[in-house]
């Protein structure tokens, strides 16, 4: 979805701009549109073929979506237009390495991200000091940490369950 966005917001001021490809006719039915920028239209012309016509199937594919959905990813883009540079630069920077994830990894992030939204916004501010803590402790200590995460990572589900009740039991929950 990402990189939709991104190709509607290079395609769309490129393909329904009157001034957008010298010569090249916006798609059929496109109303006309204030003309583009200088740099979108050099942009444009600088790209290949093969890249232009992955541009106009992007759009046309975001033309197709809900309109709710159009508005939202459209507010996402100008809400990303409003950032400062090095914020664009730093999100841009974190899209590509989403890309170069497999599918797994991506998968996990997913299913972290889920129960992150979960949480309330107490556990989310327990969890960011719990993060600064660590990361101001020694590196010996640190790493006694490390191994003890592993090992509690290689314990069985039903185990790490037994745990918790016993820890939750002594702290009278």
């Amino acid at each position: 979805m990402k990189s939709l966005c991104c190709a509607v917001a290079l395609a769309l001021p490129l393909l329904v701009g009157p001034a957008a490809r010298a010569g090249d006719e916006a798609p059929a039915g496109q109303a006309e549109a204030a003309a583009p920028s200088p740099e979108l239209v050099e942009r444009w012309r600088s790209m290949s073929p093969e890249a232009r016509e992955e541009l106009r199937q992007r759009l046309e594919r975001f033309q197709a979506l809900p309109p709710e959905t159009r508005e939202r990813l459209e507010g996402r883009l100008q809400r990303f237009r409003g950032l400062p540079a090095e914020e664009r630069e730093r999100l841009l920077a974190n899209h590509a390495r989403w890309k170069r994830l497999g599918e797994g990894e991506r998968a996990l992030l997913l299913k972290r991200f889920e129960r992150w939204q979960r949480l309330s916004e107490g556990e989310r501010q327990r969890f960011r000091q719990e993060l600064r803590r660590v990361k101001r402790m020694d590196p010996a200590r640190y790493q006694r940490l490390m191994r003890k995460l592993q090992r509690w990572l290689r314990l069985p589900p039903e185990e790490r369950e037994k745990i918790r009740q016993k820890v939750r039991e002594r702290r009278g929950r």
